[in-house]
């Protein structure tokens, strides 16, 4: 038998005193009922890739040097009446409008444009003070095209949309407030609204707002919907009401005291940890089912099942405590990569599998205890019917040499999808697909080059006078090598102030620059004056490879210009298109870490290293397998699939752990493929429920509101099936071949 490293000593004691063990499992769920009411939940997407690296540590300088662009929301008016009297003054009250909230610090719009004034020699609005005709407005939007390119990125190309930038204050988009300022920007947009015009909200903080709302979302319905579906799932299995509650109650009881406990920590839910709930009903589901499918046939002939639940607890408990430790290795892998989300996920994901585990050792023989106590009495033959799912199983042994054979050719095929699918890290997968944000973020980034620019900072070799020749000369070739790279128009930076000057047959001096205030210069200039910005409209949401094969382009151009080690490039596309997929990659190699780390928990909780080596291929083929659909899809990786295959192999493992459990218990008798087939008619049932539990569990999550918890829920349910059959058809052929 597996060795549990007298984990399961746990539950015996909580038997043995089951008053006082009741009473202390009653204190810690009304102190944890207390935490949950003071849960709280994040919308933060930049902080989740925070590596240590360079292109996080240029992104930092960026957002402390010029300006945090994390803070900009984006008002965008739809309407074709844009170029008409109407229209052009809509727009018009629509920035004036915001600028005039509390909650806004500045605003960027056509209406913040200047330009420079050749008659009084200063600066001047860009937008005439009022329109008397709509061929007026028509000719101004020409104009302005064409005197200030940049400004086609406020308004749409065809003339019927525009954007007006909304710099928040800090204090009202932190997370506790940060749902209360997006709606009321949006409750005032709505309130601008006039016919054929349509306002609503984007950017950073929409998209924070938005994910928290759907975090929320998930946990209030999706949460228990999980939960009822697994129960009614027991109770097919069962049928029987207080089997299928006993088999519940461990569920529930660690959600709670996982949320809880979450909650009296300070441990914010984000859109990583938002998994976790509906993971820890499920994974707990799982190990009760095996626990109660054990005692329900030990207790059945006797007339007191209570002493059963010890030999339960010594039998099955070892064995759940090697897959919670699995599962737990698995999560805690995700700290390898380095990344501060994916350390956060691994630590209170390995932290609740621990809490699940806990609470199937100990909430559920004491729920059999108590339901006993009160007259109830396990029924075997409820699940009996399920054995004939192993007698295919059983046929195969005769052919074992061909079952591993074609288990290592998809296993080959599945290596190879590994190191050759692409990544991508993009905004809109973990937005609601049918949000107004996730609506608003596809049109401007459609619409708009994006919404996500690339950034470019200029380091001044001069740093006594910002406007020195060697300045000025280093600025305006790495200007001129961008628009070798970036279409006309797609960028913007000091130049257009000095363009504006040169136009009114002046030259731009620093004094004009000081007219000019700060949240416009801001984006152009350091406070200090040592670096210039320029800014490109860019998009985040392309695959990692077409994001590294433009930056290559920029770098070699600028290198060939020997500017290269005086400008920085970022922005999110870069944390999108080259921290990320890096990320993703060190969560392949934590992948193939957590396999065999958990093979060697497996060989030395089974003392035998041959037992080990036969749970290798069977829990890595289901995680190959999965990667090759995607490559063969054209799916690429994300963050949540990579999430989903490093989990689902701590999951999937666990059933691998209770079949070579039982042919472990029986292997000492002169028939060693007797007690594989053995083992596989005892554990079968039990496999083939906590799977369909597992998988009617995720299967709710696949509802999410969130494209990326969809996406991840589906990864898991496929994961889950081709480990079953896995489990089912290759591990015994192992065991059998490693006998």
């Amino acid at each position: 038998m597996i060795s549990g490293f007298g984990l399961q000593n746990i539950g015996i004691l909580a038997i043995r005193n089951p008053i006082i063990s009741t009473v202390i499992i009653v204190i810690l769920t009304l102190t944890s009922l207390f935490g949950v009411s003071r849960l709280g939940f994040s919308g933060d997407n930049i902080e989740i890739l925070r590596d240590g690296s360079q292109e996080m540590a240029d992104y930092d300088h960026l957002i402390s040097t010029f300006r945090s662009f994390n803070n900009d929301a984006i008002v965008l008016m739809q309407s074709d009446k844009l170029a008409t009297v109407e229209g052009i003054e809509a727009y018009r009250d629509l920035h004036f409008e915001f600028a005039l909230d509390e909650r806004v610090e500045s605003v960027l719009s056509l209406f913040s444009l200047v330009q420079y004034d050749k008659t009084k020699g200063g600066w001047k609005s860009a937008v005439p003070a009022r329109f008397e005709s709509d061929e007026e407005v028509v000719a101004f939007f020409d104009r302005i095209a064409a005197e200030i390119p940049s400004a086609q990125s406020l308004f749409g190309p065809d003339r019927d949309s525009a954007v007006v930038v909304l710099y928040s204050q800090a204090e009202a988009i932190v997370d506790a407030r940060i749902s209360d300022t997006m709606d009321a920007f949006t409750k005032l947009a709505k309130e601008l609204e006039t016919p054929g015009v349509t306002n609503s909200i984007a950017g950073q903080p929409a998209i924070r707002a938005d994910l928290i709302s759907n975090i929320l979302g998930d946990l209030k319905t999706l949460a228990p919907l999980a939960l009822v579906l697994c129960g009614i799932i027991a109770l097919a299995l069962f049928r029987n009401p207080v089997a299928a509650l006993l088999c519940a109650l461990p569920s529930i009881i660690s959600l709670i005291w996982f949320l809880g406990g979450a909650g009296l920590t300070g441990t914010d839910l984000n859109f990583l940890t938002n998994i976790l709930p509906v993971l820890l009903i499920v994974i707990v589901f799982a190990d009760t089912l095996h626990m109660y499918l054990k005692w329900q046939r030990l207790g059945l002939n006797d007339d007191d099942p209570i002493p059963s639940l010890e030999v339960v607890i010594n039998e099955i408990g070892p064995a759940c405590a090697v897959s919670s430790i699995t599962t737990a290795v698995a999560l805690l892998s995700l700290c390898l990569s380095g990344n501060f989300g994916l350390f956060e996920l691994g630590v209170v994901g390995a932290i609740a599998v621990i809490v699940g585990f806990l609470s199937v050792l100990v909430v559920l023989p004491l729920g059999c205890y108590w339901a006993v106590r009160a007259g109830f009495r396990p029924n075997r033959k409820a699940t009996e019917g399920l054995k004939i799912i192993a007698k295919p199983a059983v046929q195969l042994l005769k052919h074992k040499a061909a079952v591993i054979c074609v288990g290592l050719v998809f296993g080959a095929a599945g290596l190879y999808a590994h190191w050759n699918i692409d990544s991508r890290f993009a905004l809109l997968d973990y937005l609601g697909s049918h949000t107004q944000v996730a609506k608003s973020e596809s049109y401007i980034d459609d619409r708009y080059a994006g919404t996500t620019p690339l950034f470019a900072i200029v380091e001044l070799p001069d740093r006594s006078r910002l406007l020195s020749d060697e300045n000025t000369g280093l600025f305006y070739s790495i200007l001129d090598t961008i628009g070798t790279v970036f279409p006309a128009g797609s960028f913007y930076s000091l130049a257009d102030f000095a363009k504006e000057i040169e136009k009114g047959g002046g030259e731009i001096k620093e004094s004009d620059i000081d007219q000019v205030p700060r949240e416009l210069t801001s984006r152009f200039i350091a406070e200090d004056k040592s670096e210039v910005l320029i800014t490109i409209f860019s998009s985040a949401n392309r695959s990692a490879s077409e994001t590294r094969e433009q930056l290559e382009i920029f770098k070699a151009a600028l290198a060939e210009r020997n500017h290269l080690d005086a400008t920085t490039i970022t922005g999110f596309p870069i944390l999108a298109g080259i921290v990320a997929p890096r990320l993703m990659d060190k969560l392949r190699i934590s992948l193939l870490a957590a396999v065999s780390l958990s093979i060697l928990i497996i060989a030395a909780a089974a003392r035998s290293l041959k037992i080990g080596l036969a749970c290798l291929v069977p829990n890595l083929l289901p995680i190959l397998l999965v990667e090759l659909v995607l490559l063969l899809a054209g799916i690429p990786l994300n963050m949540s699939v990579t999430v989903a295959l490093t989990v689902a192999f701590g999951i999937a493992v666990n059933d691998s752990i209770h079949l070579a459990n039982q042919y472990m218990i029986g292997r000492d008798s002169d028939d060693p493929e007797g007690a594989i087939v053995s083992a596989l008619y005892e554990v079968t049932p039990a496999v083939f429920s906590t799977t369909l539990i597992l998988s009617g569990g995720l299967f709710i999550m696949m509802f999410s509101n969130l494209p990326a918890i969809t996406v991840f829920s589906g990864v898991m349910v496929l994961t889950l099936i081709l480990a079953l059959l896995a489990d089912i058809f290759q591990l015994p052929a192992y065991l059998a071949a490693l006998k």
